[in-house]
């Protein structure tokens, strides 16, 4: 029979990570979301189209 064992990750992962400040953290997610603005936009342009198109294909029936 298996025993089973409670782990912690903070004892399995000691030492092994460090810690990323939230200045980084901050910057980091609006360069991000800054790289990201035309493709989110373009997305949102298609799925507009789609479910256009969608309610057409439906109306139809």
């Amino acid at each position: 029979m298996s025993k089973r064992v409670k782990i912690s990750f903070s004892t399995v992962n000691d030492g092994k990570y460090t810690v990323i400040s939230n200045v980084d953290i901050s910057q980091s997610s609006s360069r991000i979301k800054t790289a990201m603005k035309g493709a989110v936009r373009e997305h949102e342009k298609r799925q507009a189209i789609s479910q256009k198109e969608a309610s057409k294909l439906v109306l139809n029936f």
